[in-house]
């Protein structure tokens, strides 16, 4: 089963984590900043305060997609997926598995005022990101 690690596309992996990067980039940056805000109750601090910026909030998401994507990676191997549609499906299974449900769990404690808002403003992202990864990891040819 871990022999799967070794047929692992690399560049397909790069290309996808790249893409859910910029995805994020697009969807928080451009798209819900404002919602953004208020469900993590910044709406009302000043425009220096609401600005997040610095190392780890530009280079932990990318890490953490990364990790996202190699398991990804790792089941679509596993698993021995090879077309799009299972490819899609798995990106749906995973997202709806894992990476909602922990987006939610996360925001369930007492430092985040709107946890259900808070979900339902990031499931679309990971569930987009996510399926659009297990394609990219499927479509990249070797």
């Amino acid at each position: 089963m871990f022999s799967a690690f070794a047929e692992i596309h690399w560049l397909a992996v790069a290309a996808a984590t790249v893409a859910s990067f910029i995805l994020g980039g697009l969807y928080f940056m451009v798209l819900v900043p404002k919602q953004y805000l208020y469900v993590t109750g910044r709406e009302n601090l000043p425009k220096e305060q609401q600005a997040v910026s610095g190392t780890i909030f530009m280079m932990g998401p990318l890490v953490c997609s990364l990790i996202t994507v190699i398991t990804d990676a790792y089941l679509i191997k596993a698993l021995g997926l090879s077309s799009a549609l299972d490819a899609a499906m798995l990106g749906l299974i995973v997202g709806l598995g894992f990476l909602v449900p922990m987006t939610f769990n996360i925001a369930i404690n007492p430092l985040f005022p709107r946890p259900l808002q808070y979900g339902l403003l990031n499931t679309p992202y990971f569930l987009v990101s996510n399926v659009i990864a297990c394609l990219l990891l499927i479509l990249i040819p070797f």
